[in-house]
């Protein structure tokens, strides 16, 4: 298999996207907590794309990614906070045998280079992709709460415009009986 669609991303493996003008076989995963409370992620291109199925169950599969991946040390990724620019230097290896993810998992990117900076050649931009067709939220607690303080809002303001329709009605009723 060198080609494989899930979580709106449609991936590739790096032979398959070689020479073509999109590039759909780069991944991003979020590993373990570093020893500074900091998110390690890891970042590659798909060599490999595995399905295994399990005998004697129907339909039950899962999708491996086999990947090679970039140096996630200081070394072999840098991160700007200021601009928000992810490099990596894709002539350094990660050494620890890790090859495999499941494609669930995983986020999709692609890789930049520098194309005038001679001192720049071994590093590549990491450039997020957007999934087709969804929305990405990244905590979706929130959201379920901003929904429920937006109905709650629009309920009590129509009970508010309710009862305030009802008092002036009375209000003007009751001045017209006065008069």
């Amino acid at each position: 298999m060198n080609k494989y669609c899930v979580n709106g991303f449609k991936f590739q493996t790096e032979e398959v996207s070689r020479n073509k003008k999109t590039n759909n076989s780069g991944v991003n995963i979020q590993g373990d907590v570093d020893g500074t409370g900091q998110t390690i992620k890891y970042y590659d291109v798909i060599q490999e794309i595995i399905e295994v199925r399990y005998s004697g169950w129907l339909k039950k599969k899962i999708v491996l990614f086999r990947c090679e991946w970039f140096d996630p040390s200081h070394r072999g990724t840098k991160v700007d906070h200021q601009h928000n620019i992810i490099e990596v230097k894709h002539t350094r290896k990660y050494k620890s045998y890790d090859p495999f993810i499941i494609a669930q998992n995983t986020k999709q990117v692609y890789y930049a280079p520098y194309p005038l900076r001679r001192d720049k050649t071994d590093w590549w931009v990491v450039i997020k992709s957007k999934p087709v067709g969804r929305i990405e939220i990244d905590n979706v607690l929130d959201v379920r709460i901003k929904m429920m303080l937006q109905l709650f809002n629009n309920k009590l303001m129509l009970n508010w415009k309710s009862h305030y329709n009802i008092l002036n009605t009375y209000s003007k009723n009751y001045l017209l009986m006065r008069n």
